[in-house]
């Protein structure tokens, strides 16, 4: 089972797809209000502040991908994103899968241009 933590996302929804057409069709799909894509996805919501739901959210998994994000607000990530990646790590090692981080691309301008 290959988990994806903020699947809704456009990261998450990406790597589904990439997953599925070439990987495996295994695929959990986890956000508060997740969406299927495929119809072979599992679908589990869950709050990653809640340390018992991401523990039943990765429960079972091979890889996790983490690609959970929160709004572009520096209060809101400093308060609450090292708890979310707390409880995601703890629940990888308790469930013995392999942890894989995704950045967030807010850094990179709302363009098609590259920068220099």
């Amino acid at each position: 089972m290959q988990t994806i933590l903020g699947s809704n996302g456009q990261i998450g929804h990406e790597l589904a797809e990439e997953l599925y057409q070439n990987y495996t069709k295994e695929l959990r799909l986890v956000n508060r209000h997740p969406k299927q894509i495929h119809p072979t996805d599992q679908t589990v919501a869950a709050n990653l502040l809640d340390y018992d739901e991401t523990v039943a959210a990765i429960d079972g998994s091979d890889i996790v991908y983490f690609t959970a994000g929160l709004p572009m607000n520096s209060d809101m990530w400093e308060q609450q994103f090292l708890g979310m990646l707390d409880n995601v790590i703890k629940a990888s090692k308790q469930a013995h899968s392999k942890l894989v981080f995704f950045d967030n691309t807010y850094m990179y301008p709302k363009n098609a241009t590259p920068p220099d």
